[in-house]
């Protein structure tokens, strides 16, 4: 194949992983290596990586930058694969930031804390600029109507906040935005690892808030602009200057052989580019009135940058008057009420002193994450058949990772099969295992609830979620099977919960993507059936 080289696999890759280190997508790997199961890779053997230098097909001509006369048009819209309708008035152009011809990322604009920047709810500067581009925000930090709640145009769901965030658990436009800042906080470590393989500085405010808003709009064109464009953007002899960023985005909409795929633009590539260039015009307006315009390299947020609060003497002339909010905390594991923390009691065998052998092999990916017992009352509040997830938020914070609220999961199980086993969503599931695969990688365990019993669980949040373990790590068997290791709480003995027992392992179940541990469905939970049920980001 034209284009391609090869690559030896590893003890403890992952398709996923060799797919980011090499700008290619997972897709375009297992049909460059008729790979009928993405999961089952084996040590030693070698991948053909298709079209690595661009991450099209190799047949696919690469496109050109569109001319600046770009014609006019309408847009405003969620996740542009997905079909809608569009609004709001598209900008003429783009105003020039930095010297055209100057490659890098040295574009007139001051580099940033991303963790600062993401800081303060709606009074973060990332709700204030990406809030500009989807409308619902003023340059200066005011708010619109659409600000306090609309319905989206493309998919007649309702949106709230700066993000027009549209999940659940959000009782405010406020705390809307601070769930949305955590999940740009969730998707920076990819950011940032994807602009320095390529080259680019990933604190810089433009380069920085173009991928914020991509991801905001559509987190697919997002992980197309990592894989394929941030490279790409490193050579364009323009720099990484709004007229560039406007080709990259578009470019990120198409699909490996270089067809756009938007059908909220009806497919349309006029209609797509004049979208992302209002978009990217908002970005830069919004930067520029942020004082983050040509001020050095601080490492900071900009200085003496106004900061208002979300009040409606803020918002702009002729809209609607906002409700007073109070503050909402981030959500935490002790906002849970005590009967949502595990439900039912959990059966163990506290005299249990078999001596387990530890795995022979461990994973190539492994985090630092000690083993707490959930009986254990010198470190678990509470401590009891009651108290694994509470055991489980103590191990995550022994390797760094604060867990986040129930408001916040990533909901895979959708049904209790009386028969045994769960219904999973696998889009979920697919999500879910990125995340953990990502917080792996940045060193942190992931707290995940698990199903192991029939019959629906009304204690908890989910009316599913039986048991919590922590994941604590990632390899490849002797079989080229992917799996991750756990510590189980659910027992005194640490040879038996701890991620070193060669049983507490989840394997990735080939129809639907989740992740399980074979066992009985009766007896012990320390060596039940694990089916996963939700997966419980970290803040």
């Amino acid at each position: 194949m034209t284009g391609s080289n090869s690559y030896r696999i590893r003890q403890g890759d992952t398709l996923s992983a060799i797919a980011r280190r090499n700008n290619t997508t997972v897709d375009a790997l297992a049909r460059a290596n008729n790979l009928q199961s993405p999961d089952r890779i084996i040590a030693g053997k070698t991948l053909v990586i298709p079209g690595a230098n661009d991450g099209f097909e190799a047949n696919a001509p690469r496109p050109m930058p569109r001319p600046a006369n770009r014609p006019t048009g309408t847009s405003q819209n969620r996740d542009s694969f997905e079909p809608g309708t569009a609004q709001g008035t598209v900008a003429q152009g783009v105003t020039p930031a930095g010297t055209a011809g100057v490659s890098g990322t040295q574009n007139g604009y001051r580099n940033v804390d991303l963790t600062a920047f993401r800081q303060g709810g709606s009074n973060s500067e990332s709700a204030i600029v990406v809030g500009t581009s989807e409308g619902n925000r003023t340059p200066n930090g005011g708010f619109t109507a659409s600000y306090g709640g609309h319905t989206d145009p493309g998919n007649a769901k309702h949106n709230r906040g700066s993000f027009s965030y549209q999940g659940g658990g959000a009782n405010s436009p406020s705390h809307a935005d601070e769930i949305w800042n955590r999940e740009l906080g969730r998707v920076t470590p990819q950011y940032q690892r994807a602009a320095e393989r390529a080259g680019l500085d990933p604190n810089n405010a433009l380069l920085a808030s173009t991928f914020y808003d991509l991801h905001t709009q559509s987190p697919r064109a997002a992980q197309n602009f990592l894989n394929r464009e941030l490279p790409r953007l490193a050579q364009d002899p323009r720099g990484v200057t709004p007229e560039a960023l406007v080709d990259a985005r578009v470019n990120a909409f198409r699909t490996d052989n270089g067809q756009i795929s938007a059908s909220g633009f009806d497919h349309n590539e006029q209609r797509l580019r004049a979208d992302q260039t209002r978009r990217e015009t908002a970005l830069v307006r919004a930067l520029d009135a942020r004082g983050f315009r040509d001020g050095g390299g601080g490492g900071g947020a900009v200085e003496n940058a106004p900061i208002p609060r979300p009040r409606p003497e803020n918002l702009t002339a002729g809209t609607t008057a906002l409700p007073a909010e109070v503050p909402i905390p981030r959500p935490r594991p002790e906002n849970l009420q005590a009967s949502n923390t595990t439900g039912g009691a959990t059966p163990t065998d506290l005299n249990d002193t078999a001596e387990i052998a530890p795995a022979a092999d461990r994973p190539a990916v492994q985090t630092a994450t000690p083993w707490v017992s959930q009986y254990n009352a010198s470190k678990v509040e509470r401590a009891g058949d009651k108290a694994c997830f509470r055991a489980a938020v103590v191990m995550a914070a022994g390797a760094g990772a604060t867990v986040t609220g129930p408001d916040n999961r990533i909901q895979v199980a959708t049904g209790d099969d009386p028969n045994g086993g769960v219904t999973v969503n696998a889009a979920a599931a697919r999500r879910g295992r990125e995340y953990i695969d990502g917080q792996l990688d940045a060193g942190k365990p992931v707290v995940v609830g698990v199903d192991h019993r029939s019959g629906r669980n009304s204690d908890n949040v989910d009316g599913i979620t039986d048991h919590f373990v922590v994941i604590t790590g990632r390899g490849t068997d002797e079989q080229g099977r992917t799996y991750y290791t756990f510590h189980d709480p659910a027992t005194n003995h640490q040879q038996r919960g701890a991620d070193t027992n060669p049983n507490n392992r989840f394997y990735v179940d080939q129809d639907t993507g989740n992740l399980y541990r074979e066992g009985p469905t009766n007896g012990n939970v320390v060596q039940r059936h694990f089916e996963v049920s939700m997966v419980r980001p970290n803040a």
